[in-house]
């Protein structure tokens, strides 16, 4: 059931996921630096808002609405 249901990617489907996702970063690095500091270390290092809240000295409340606030950007260039 599972080989039905993940198809191997064909190098045309790899390189265009591959520029989807440097267009992605790129975008993210466009968005004010906190912002774009707390998307990065939240999705691409995988930090927790508790721990970026932590290396900052902030709440998690703050980093948790910088990073809403910065998808809700993203989402207008896509």
């Amino acid at each position: 059931e599972n080989a039905v249901l993940l198809k191997p990617q064909t190098p045309e489907m790899l390189l265009e996921e591959k520029q989807f996702q440097e267009q992605v970063y790129a975008t993210v690095m466009k968005l004010p630096e906190k912002q774009a500091k707390r998307i990065y270390a939240r999705y691409y290092l995988g930090m927790a808002v508790n721990e970026i809240a932590e290396v900052e000295g902030v709440d998690p409340s703050r980093v948790r609405d910088s990073i809403r606030r910065g998808l809700k950007q993203l989402v207008k260039y896509f």
